[in-house]
């Protein structure tokens, strides 16, 4: 069923790239078969993707944040001041490159 939607699909878009002349494609096997394989790989992609950006947004955004939090809870417990980034130095790196 999953075929046949993708075949139907693939007329849609064919008839999309002629209406707006994008490029003046016929309705052949071999358009339709290209057509579908490209929607097919193109769902691959977008599957493989979203769980790509899932895996990096918890990485990237998730795991910091409660890494601060536990960094902030540990200074407040211990007294001990927070200390973050030393930009001056970061700054006269970057320059010396």
């Amino acid at each position: 069923m999953r075929l046949i939607l993708t075949i139907a699909l693939s007329f849609f878009v064919i008839y999309g790239i002629n209406f707006f002349d994008i490029a003046a494609l016929d309705y052949n096997i071999k358009t339709v078969a290209v057509t579908a394989a490209a929607i097919i790989v193109l769902r691959l992609l977008y599957s493989v993707f979203t769980r790509f950006m899932k895996v990096f947004l918890f990485v990237v955004i998730f795991l910091p944040i409660v890494g601060l939090i536990i960094y902030y809870i540990y200074s407040y417990a211990t007294g001990n001041p927070i200390e973050l980034f030393d930009f001056k130095s970061l700054l006269e790196r970057a320059q010396w490159f």
